[in-house]
């Protein structure tokens, strides 16, 4: 194995132009750390906001990101990690140190020592990438169904724990699930309507709202020509949803409480569109309205979501695939927002 390989590099915070390609050391991996080869590597809207600035301390240049990976184990650094070596691998980003007292007390979801492959320590923008034998699941099988799962972690997780955990969604809900074209969206639907619920979701364009019904949505709402909120309230009766997830933040927060019904539910999730929220208060609180923040998604549910892709039950949506020279291409793409499904990156 060679000394060094191509990883894409982050030399500061902005445009494009802060991610060069440079050719850098092997990682090596630590006690109960693997070595992956990597082979797919699935973008996600934080690789973009966290290139624009810096959102969390602990991530500075340089830095290589990519949180969602796939590819083969090629060394191992303890015994913990050696029956892995030569089989192909989904990694769970998510590292937590096991020790701290929130870990001791299973509430390793919330370490004090959190840290995520791709946002505070290196991702899979990279040939190789150095990751706890633990944060590896297996899955081999053709290279076309490793690109697919490649695509699985962070966006299919979040949206398992936001729903199913966090939100606790039963069987005949309402839910709205926003922003189809999203690999967030795309999941959430998929996992709603496993559940037996009824999905609303919404796309921004009229070019989306064939493949958003092709997904299952009951209710297609273009939000670019008509009021999302108003149009959920018309297709439940005036009753609204029974929970509403927000993986959106900024404005959407009030919007998502206004289109909640009664005794309703809103999940948090993230803040693509803004850290901040205004509401109104009496929204909330005089109809009995509950938020709840997402919080943090388990192993076990990372295992749960990957198998729930690799037996069938659910589909990856692939809007496009590019060459890992090509990254500043596919950044483009995922930042013009024309895209629909997962934009991957090969190596």
């Amino acid at each position: 194995m060679a000394s060094t390989m191509k990883a894409w590099v982050q030399t500061g915070f902005g445009g494009p132009e802060t991610r060069v390609l440079q050719e850098v050391p092997v990682p090596r991996p630590g006690a109960g750390e693997v070595l992956v080869k990597v082979a797919f590597c699935a973008l996600n809207r934080l690789d973009i906001l966290q290139r624009r600035a810096r959102l969390i301390p602990v991530m500075a240049p340089p830095h290589i990101a990519g949180m969602d990976f796939a590819g083969e184990v090629v060394a191992a650094a303890g015994p913990e990690g050696a029956a892995l070596v030569g089989r192909q691998v989904v990694v769970d980003p998510v590292v937590t140190c096991g020790v701290c007292d929130r870990c001791r007390a299973g509430l390793a979801v919330y370490c004090r020592q959190f840290r995520t492959c791709g946002s505070s320590r290196a991702g899979g923008l990279a040939e190789y990438v150095a990751v706890p034998a633990a944060n590896c699941i297996v899955v081999d099988g053709a290279a076309a169904r490793l690109a697919e799962l490649a695509c699985v972690p962070v966006a299919s997780v979040t949206a398992w724990h936001g729903l199913l955990g966090a939100g606790g969604l039963q069987p005949g809900e309402t839910v709205v699930v926003p922003g189809a074209g999203s690999g967030l969206g795309i999941a959430g639907i998929q996992i709603a309507r496993a559940r037996g619920c009824r999905v609303i979701t919404t796309v921004a364009g009229p070019a989306k709202l064939a493949q958003a019904a092709a997904l299952g949505a009951d209710l297609v709402i273009d939000r670019l020509a008509e009021d999302w909120v108003s149009a959920v309230q018309g297709f439940t009766d005036g009753a609204g949803a029974d929970l509403v997830w927000d993986h959106i933040g900024g404005p959407f927060l009030q919007q998502a409480i206004d289109a909640c019904r009664v005794n309703g539910r809103i999940v948090m999730s993230g803040t693509t569109a803004g850290n901040q929220s205004t509401i109104t208060n009496t929204s909330l609180f005089h109809w009995g309205k509950a938020i709840i923040g997402h919080g943090g998604y388990t192993p076990a549910e990372m295992r749960a979501t990957v198998a729930a892709y690799a037996s069938g039950g659910m589909r990856v949506v692939i809007d496009s695939e590019w060459a890992f020279a090509d990254l500043p291409a596919a950044e483009q793409r995922l930042e013009s927002g024309d895209f629909f499904g997962k934009v991957l990156v090969c190596l």
